[in-house]
């Protein structure tokens, strides 16, 4: 396994490696046709400028020369909550490569960027029926703080785990 910093020039292959991570991950969960109609190239723009935030920390996973993952983390790009400065944007990696240490190692290293900035805790969304997920962040030691479900686009549905920069359980 490998893991570098991402470079605007990887946009194509962060939104590819999303399709992929959704299709594994959302199906049976948001409508067909939101992953069916995957829209590549908005997704590469939308990446690209992202990759471009200096206070975004953007990371690809790889295992040789396959891209199997991603990760990002800093300010939040999807949003704001309550008054965190700190964000875990994302966490995909393809099915193998689940379970083996490298979700924990990510959460370890975001709780070490917020030692560095002084700042105490930080934050991430996740999808309330992605099970594996909530179940992740629990077992992480994050703290299910708030849930806004029920709506009629599932891919709306969020929770909400908040974080310490201290130890993972």
């Amino acid at each position: 396994m490998k893991i570098r910093r991402a470079l605007p020039e990887d946009a194509e292959l962060i939104a590819r490696t999303r399709k992929a991570c959704w299709e594994t991950t959302y199906r049976g969960i948001y409508p067909d046709e939101m992953i069916d109609n995957y829209d590549l190239e908005f997704h590469a723009r939308r990446d690209r400028r992202t990759l471009l935030n200096p206070q975004v920390r953007f990371f690809l996973v790889f295992d040789g020369a396959d891209c199997v993952g991603y990760y990002s983390y800093g300010r939040c790009t999807f949003g704001t909550y309550k008054d965190f400065t700190v964000c875990l944007n994302s966490v995909y990696l393809l099915p193998p490569y689940r379970g083996q240490g490298i979700g924990a190692a990510v959460i370890r290293e975001v709780q070490e960027y917020c030692k560095t900035l002084g700042v105490s805790r930080f934050f991430c969304a996740c999808q309330p029926d992605n099970h594996p997920a909530m179940a992740f962040y629990a077992a992480m030691g994050g703290k299910l703080d708030a849930l806004s479900d029920g709506h009629l686009n599932p891919a709306e549905n969020t929770a909400y785990f908040e974080f310490t920069a201290g130890e993972t359980q």
